[in-house]
């Protein structure tokens, strides 16, 4: 869906990026990782020309970006931003309405779609619809900014720092419902954030960046097993495979087998919660229940050093 082919970005003699070449597939979550100065936001601004490249090639399903007009490039492609830049003076409705208003939809299908998003990213309609963006918690006015980004569907969302302001609890809840949202809508997906934790528990795939090059471009099992080089290994930390497993829900790793005298964990853990209770019982394998119901058995090797993905 997007390729980049040798794109730097320089200003001045100092290059903020050196000789990128990346391919995001269609319908994945790609994350840009790395320290702060490293490039990331610069990366996917050039995606969008919000930043234009000082030389490569950026291409979207295949034609030159540089081929288009910068308005209608963007309304091919959902931004969402940390701190969200609602209008403060539209409506929650009006806000999400922005594109499809631009794009000149008419009155009911606009309605329609505002109704569909809000509902999508768990904002019951009838309560936030004629809400304004100062009547609304930081979360909420978050999952507005993610409605408002694919209101008129687009193939690609980049997202920078997006749910970098947010409590911890608000921050985890938006992450596990963004995810699910992409994977139904199957939306493109290239996510800037310093956040190890989010880039292995989000991103299909995860750019590792440093001083505007790029070091390592893999799954997070690539990063966290099989590291590019030390620098890689040192900036995910020792504990990489468990951080990975943190969200990652059990029931993804569980297998048949007999439960017979096992200790016995819910399904609402995550993996890494349960990677914790093997480690306390001395066990190699837990039985596994969901509300009582067995059904079946996580082993210690399923977790240990694996990160894959459900």
């Amino acid at each position: 869906m997007i390729e980049l082919q040798g794109v730097e970005k320089r200003y001045g003699n100092a290059p903020a990026v050196e000789d990128l070449t990346l391919t995001f597939p269609e319908g994945a979550l790609c994350a840009l990782l790395g320290p702060s100065g490293c490039g990331k936001t610069t990366t996917l601004r050039m995606i969008n020309r919000l930043v234009e490249p000082s030389g490569g090639r950026v291409l979207l399903a295949g034609e030159d970006t540089r081929a288009l007009r910068p308005e209608v490039l963007r309304r091919r492609i959902g931004y969402v931003i940390q701190h969200v830049g609602l209008f403060p003076h539209l409506t929650v409705a009006q806000n999400v309405a922005t594109v499809p208003d631009l794009l000149g939809w008419d009155r009911q299908r606009t309605a329609a779609r505002v109704d569909e998003l809000l509902d999508l990213v768990g904002l019951d309609p009838g309560t936030y619809r004629d809400q304004r963006p100062a009547q609304l918690s930081g979360g909420q006015a978050q999952r507005v900014g993610v409605a408002r980004a694919l209101a008129a569907d687009p193939p690609v969302l980049l997202m920078d720092e997006p749910f970098g302001a947010l409590d911890p609890l608000a921050r985890e809840w938006l992450q596990l419902a963004f995810r699910d949202i992409q994977r139904r809508l199957g939306t493109t997906v290239v996510m800037v954030t310093h956040d190890i934790d989010e880039a292995l528990r989000l991103g299909d795939l995860v750019a590792l960046m440093r001083g505007g090059r790029l070091v390592q471009f893999g799954s997070p099992d690539d990063l966290v097993l099989r590291p590019a080089d030390p620098f890689v290994r040192q900036f995910l930390g020792e504990d990489a495979p468990l951080r990975q497993l943190a969200g990652q829900p059990l029931s993804a790793f569980v297998s048949p087998g007999d439960p017979a005298g096992l200790p016995v964990v819910d399904a609402s853990l995550d993996a890494r919660e349960a990677l914790g209770v093997l480690l306390r019982e001395g066990a190699d394998a837990l039985a596994v229940q969901d509300g009582g119901a067995p059904l079946g058995v996580v082993r210690w090797h399923d977790l240990r050093g694996s990160g894959r993905r459900p």
